[in-house]
């Protein structure tokens, strides 16, 4: 019997309808003799016109002895073998005997009535509907068979069973190395061997797309669920072209597209989520472009918080796509029902749907990711400030004309601080300058201690004083001067600039306005060591500063891998996260020029997949799962791509760790900066490491978890291994520095007039 078994390949059943003279009858009985000797003869013919019989007289009271009589009543006169239907199944060598086609049909599809009618079963039958992708296209096969929504299935894959697929395709382990076509074929000739199949095992390639829409018969629906972005376009600008509607759905939050081009001939593919790309991008798009414009189509930012957790993690954790079996299932129950309405027209809209058992069945109660802190400091109080103000006697020395302060005060307001949050105020009055700290507008997660805020102030501070020089003053500075308020950092008082024995920075106040932080990516490119020289003695001619030197690509690197692990934690953290998203972070450009603070989005100099993957982490409900999964490592190589091309990486110290010494310390930095600036290279903070450890070496309530605790320690010691640091100094600042092209973007700042405060002498 083996000439009559097909090639493993085969997905068609044989059918055997039997009288002596037929000229099968012969092979038919030694095929039949095999599989009775095999035990793989089933004889269901009897059983079926049973319920038949049953079906045929639904007000009559059966019971199986008043069935038997009618059956045999019926098979009176009859050979039951000739009757009906033998089918024979190659691949699992079974032989069935069966109702012959319309009592079969309308057997299986009787529990249909009267959800579907009679009349609309049969309509259905005449309808061809092709399946593009056959994993979650398996589970809207199998349903639209089940269904019996069309009488002609086309089915397009190259691909074969893996053991992951197995996560969502229902079928068994020995269907592993099949073709998907093939083994959804086989599984639906066994639910009804009578629905035509055809198979496309070479999937949809530019020779057979015609063959596949238009071939006899032409599909009257097309459903997309392959993962080709390429064909995805193709197959639309086709079916749009011949009128055939399309269905997609995602496996995610039960996203279903419909796209009626039966109805509407001009509608934009996709909804129009596209049509800002160029014609020519489309016919030949970029590997690198692909993951972008696929996350485009389906609105990622809108998927499932653990579908863009997964997203993230694709190349990290996880190879592709996620997709669990319940998420197809529905997706074959929601396509199918669709898919029906549409060939039956009760169902004429276009559009994207969402049914999404998360937001239907939740308990709202709960969540993945805890709540930030509130901010504990009021706004800054200017009446309580202007009564310290008015407490300090009048300078005996310089008092500035209104133009000269606000010239002072505007070029210390462009010094650099954490988040450009610019926690500075200041307040002119009697010849008296007074530096506050507004902590209102600096609390963070990355501001422990208030040691960035000191920076940020002394950055600000050394500003002012370099401009000063520049404008002829000396500034004398009195620190801390009243315990009434905590919040004031310094007296500033001017007198005119005299001679001095140290060396004159003031030519650095030239460059205080082109100062910017520069993301861009960084072009290694070796840096004279008369720059590193000017540098250098830049930032130490503050006195106590140390600065560091990574320069060799190794320590460089294991710089970068220290940066990203510190960089994830401190976003995956419920406050650190806070304070990226809501309060650094300006997301578009009308929010940054606004508010004037903050970093605008456009200056991080990200590339389409990285802006992707920043908005899918936005969401602290992603945040929250990936840090339970202990994913979001492509932060971690974020960072390795990010000094890759650096120069060196730099770090400023003072002997102890305190307030003043980060004061001393941003004044140092803004030094080195400004240089850099003259020297026309690219800076680039990288802070994350000096927000995070000394909440582990000077904190006990440092608000971290036991694994993040764990980590960091680690990290520590790591740290250590590539700057070997005596303990209890004042690690200031981080950065590197190298070739890069200058940025387009710069950050605002507030307006002056919300900053400095100042009252005219009498």
């Amino acid at each position: 019997m083996s000439k009559l078994l097909p090639p493993a390949s085969s997905y068609r059943p044989l059918f055997f309808s039997l009288t002596p003279a037929s000229s099968e009858y012969n092979s038919f009985k030694n095929l039949q003799s095999d599989a009775e000797n095999a035990g793989n003869l089933l004889d269901l013919f009897a059983h079926q016109k049973k319920e038949l019989l049953r079906q045929q007289h639904p007000r009559k009271h059966w019971d199986a002895d008043s069935l038997d009589r009618a059956y045999e009543e019926w098979a009176a006169g009859k050979n039951p073998d000739q009757e009906g239907t033998w089918v024979y199944y190659p691949w699992s060598k079974r032989l069935l005997h069966l109702l012959e086609k319309e009592e079969f049909i309308q057997v299986r599809t009787s529990r249909n009535q009267y959800k579907i009618t009679p009349a609309e079963q049969q309509l259905l039958s005449t309808k061809t509907i092709g399946i593009i992708g056959l994993s979650v296209g398996h589970a809207v096969a199998l349903t639209l068979a089940s269904e019996r929504i069309a009488g002609n299935l086309k089915l397009a894959d190259f691909d074969t069973i893996e053991l992951s697929n197995l996560n969502r395709i229902r079928t068994g382990i020995h269907s592993s190395g099949l073709n998907k076509c093939i083994v959804t074929a086989r599984e639906i000739a066994e639910i009804d061997p009578f629905i035509d199949i055809e198979c496309f095992t070479e999937g949809i390639t530019p020779e057979n797309l015609e063959t596949f829409l238009r071939g006899s018969p032409a599909l009257d629906l097309l459903i997309d669920e392959c993962d080709d972005l390429q064909l995805k376009i193709r197959c639309r600008q086709k079916a749009r072209e011949y009128g055939i509607p399309v269905l997609m759905e995602t496996s995610d939050r039960g996203m279903l597209d419909v796209e009626r081009y039966d109805l509407e001939p001009e509608r934009a593919l996709f909804h129009g989520l596209l049509n800002d790309i160029p014609a020519e991008r489309l016919q030949a798009i970029a590997p690198a472009e692909k993951i972008p414009l696929v996350l485009k189509i389906v609105n990622a930012p809108n998927g499932s918080v653990r579908g863009r957790a997964s997203m993230i993690e694709i190349g990290q954790t996880i190879s592709t796509w996620p997709q669990l079996a319940s998420a197809v299932t529905l997706g074959g129950s929601i396509v199918a029902e669709t898919g029906r309405r549409i060939l039956l027209d009760t169902f004429r809209a276009s559009g994207r749907y969402y049914v999404d058992p998360e937001q239907i069945i939740r308990d709202k109660t709960l969540s993945d990711i805890g709540t930030p802190a509130s901010n504990p400091y009021e706004p800054f109080d200017k009446t309580a400030a202007w009564l310290l103000a008015d407490s300090f006697p009048a300078a005996g020395t310089l008092h500035l004309p209104e133009a000269t302060v606000k010239t002072l005060v505007d070029a210390a307001c462009q010094a650099p601080s954490t988040g450009n949050d610019q926690p500075w105020k200041w307040i002119y009055t009697n010849g008296n300058l007074l530096l506050f700290h507004d902590p209102h507008r600096s609390h963070s997660f990355g501001d422990f201690h208030q040691n960035a805020s000191f920076i940020s102030l002394g950055a600000a501070y050394e500003n002012l004083s370099l401009k000063s020089r520049a404008l002829g003053y000396d500034v004398q500075l009195q620190w801390q001067p009243s315990r009434a308020s905590p919040h004031l950092v310094a007296l500033l008082r001017f007198i005119p600039a005299a001679p001095t024995a140290i060396p004159d920075y003031s030519f650095l106040s030239g460059a205080i306005y082109s100062r910017c932080t520069n993301r861009n990516t960084m072009v290694r490119e070796v840096i004279p060591e008369a720059a590193y020289h000017r540098i250098t003695g830049a930032a130490e001619s503050i006195e106590g500063v140390k600065l560091h030197w990574l320069t060799a690509p190794e320590p460089i690197q294991e710089a970068g891998r220290i940066i990203g692990a510190c960089d994830r934690i401190r976003l995956l953290h419920p406050e650190g996260h806070q304070d990226f998203v809501g309060r650094e972070m300006r997301w578009t450009p009308e929010e940054a020029e606004t508010k004037g603070d903050g970093i605008d989005i456009r200056s991080l100099g990200l590339s389409g997949p990285e802006a992707l993957a920043l908005g899918l982490v936005k969401d602290p409900e992603v945040a929250g799962t990936l840090k339970k999964i202990e994913g979001g490592h492509a932060l971690v190589q974020a960072a390795l791509k990010t000094v890759s091309g650096a120069a060196a990486i730099g770090l400023i110290t003072l002997p102890e760790y305190g307030h003043r010494s980060f004061f001393e310390g941003g004044k140092a930095m803004q030094r080195l900066w400004l240089q850099t600036e003259l020297e026309e290279l690219a800076l680039h903070p990288l802070i994350s490491p000096l927000y995070l450890f000394p909440r582990i070496l000077y904190g006990t309530e440092n608000g971290l978890d036991e694994t993040e605790i764990r980590k960091l320690r680690e990290l520590r010691q790591q740290f250590l291994q590539i700057f070997p640091l005596e303990p209890g100094l004042a690690e200031v600042f981080l950065f590197k520095i190298g070739k890069a092209d200058r940025p387009l973007i710069q950050s605002h700042r507030l307006p002056l007039h919300t900053t400095l405060f100042l009252r005219s002498p009498l």
